[in-house]
């Protein structure tokens, strides 16, 4: 009888040993909000998320004039918000759910590194 409760306690140590570090290694459930922490988002998840969950539009990537027809279509279909509110949910969709992160500018190379307009090359 001992000895059955001891080949019983080694094979759950094994069990354990060998499924252990695989379930500490399993993905982590999604976050409960996909939005980014910016000004605006208060406002974007009261109004929006009044008809839908902000899964349906988190991953969207749209340009701002996208968001802003997008905007519009909602407010269409019964979206409410005020006009200060408008600005605020087209502010933080444009700079946080971008299709075109803002591109760092670089300056403009001197004049004489610059090809000739005709294209022929300097004499």
């Amino acid at each position: 009888m001992n000895l059955r409760i001891s080949v019983a306690a080694a094979a759950t140590a094994l069990c354990l040993a060998l499924v252990g570090p695989v379930l500490a290694q399993a993905p982590s459930a999604p976050p409960d909000d996909p939005l980014p922490e910016a000004p605006g988002k208060a406002v974007v998840v009261r109004v929006c998320t009044a008809c839908h969950d902000a899964s349906q539009f988190a991953f969207a990537r749209y340009t701002p004039e996208e968001w802003d027809t997008e905007i519009a279509k909602m407010q269409g279909t019964g979206a409410e918000m005020t006009a200060e509110e408008q600005v605020a949910v087209s502010a933080y969709l444009a700079k946080n759910l971008n299709s075109k992160p803002a591109a760092a500018t670089a300056p403009a190379p001197p004049a004489e590194a610059r090809p000739p307009a005709d294209g022929k090359p300097p004499l």
